[in-house]
């Protein structure tokens, strides 16, 4: 038995009934662990789990020196930034060649998927016991996974307080990648904010690096690998949304001040200069 990001749907019979056996597998990767944490606790169940690796990320505080970090529970914006900054903080230790402005580069990266990513649990998810984040480095390869797992309400519920042409999860969340889509208030005292650029950005990232994800919400699974994408339908289904990416460091092409201008902020910058010669 190895559970990795490639292969999770084949193992969402393990969330369901009540189940507390999660057996010992030989391979487990981050996504598996930060699921059982949050079904867990959803639950209030004791879990039976023979695999190491995912106990200790169950039960490790966070120590700066390892490739892993611990599974840490994100309930309001206010926990993000130590969150983010813990699993940044790990990650990059463990890329001691990189020049310093690749290491900045690196950073920058890192840190704006995770604190986004993050953030749409805290703003979007309405769980009950917030969500749960984690990554994990691997040195034969060199490249990082980050998971977030919630046990909330998922994405079609969302969407729908601000959109009527999506009807199903699957469809939510080919929603949601779109850039500037999101169901809060993009306004925030009289300006505009940074509303809905998570889910796109991520995209944008691991298109560029060459990198890969996992959507999960409620009964739909999307998954984007190399350059394409499949779909499963899920029964039984999660109850509420997983996230999981792995990047790869030695794919990076693009400081990230690039990428902002010409991914994020394109549109906006040329609105200002339209604006500007009316």
């Amino acid at each position: 038995m190895r559970v990795t990001i490639d292969n999770i749907g084949e193992y969402l019979h393990l969330f369901s009934e009540k189940n507390t056996d999660f057996g010992s597998p030989a391979w487990a990767e981050p996504i598996f662990a930060a699921m059982i944490r949050a079904y867990q606790n959803h639950e209030k169940l004791t879990i039976n789990i023979g695999n190491g690796y995912i106990r200790n990320m169950i039960l490790s505080e966070y120590q700066s020196h390892k490739s892993y970090s611990p599974i840490e529970c994100i309930f309001q914006r206010a926990d993000v930034d130590k969150i983010a900054n813990h699993i940044t903080q790990i990650m990059l230790k463990n890329f001691h060649e990189l020049s310093p402005k690749d290491q900045k580069d690196l950073r920058d990266y890192l840190q704006y998927l995770f604190t986004e990513l993050m953030n749409n649990v805290a703003d979007h998810s309405h769980s009950s016991v917030g969500g749960y984040a984690m990554a994990q480095y691997f040195p034969s390869n060199r490249k990082i996974q980050f998971v977030v797992a919630d046990r909330g309400v998922g994405f079609l519920r969302n969407l729908l307080l601000n959109f009527d042409d999506v009807d199903n999860e699957l469809a939510a969340i080919i929603k949601a990648l779109q850039k500037g889509i999101t169901s809060t208030e993009a306004v925030m005292y009289g300006a505009h904010k940074n509303a809905g650029f998570g889910l796109y950005a991520m995209y944008e990232i691991l298109n560029m690096t060459g990198g890969k994800f996992v959507i999960i919400s409620n009964d739909a699974l999307l998954r984007y690998s190399n350059g394409s994408y499949s779909t499963e339908t899920l029964s039984p289904p999660w109850n509420g949304v997983v996230v999981a990416f792995e990047f790869e460091e030695a794919n990076i092409n693009y400081d990230m001040d690039y990428f902002r201008k010409n991914y994020l902020w394109k549109e906006a910058l040329e609105e200002e200069d339209e604006d500007f010669y009316v």
